[in-house]
């Protein structure tokens, strides 16, 4: 199992559109893909152009393809972001 967090910083003036499009679009169709098990979108409590996500997937293979289905969903990230996501892994220690 791969479980991450993704930190996102939206341009200034896109954080709307971003949420919007995540929240009533995304999110639903990247819960659909085969090999995922969590993906919950949160918006910071300080900063409203700073997002994150936590995911898990099955494997390396279920993340490449979440990678590409976002590109089938027209999810143009680099139009959006300021720098890179910061990503955090995690290893689950207890249950």
């Amino acid at each position: 199992m791969i479980t991450f967090t993704a930190k996102l910083t939206i341009k200034e003036g896109k954080e709307g559109e971003f949420e919007a499009m995540m929240r009533d679009k995304v999110v639903a169709e990247v819960r659909k893909e085969p090999g995922n098990h969590a993906y919950t979108f949160f918006k910071s409590k300080e900063n409203p152009r700073v997002f994150m996500f936590f995911e898990q997937y099955t494997d390396d293979d279920a993340v490449k393809a979440h990678r590409k289905h976002l590109g089938e969903l027209g999810v143009d990230l680099a139009s959006m972001l300021v720098g890179a996501p910061v990503l955090e892994f995690y290893e689950k220690i207890a249950e």
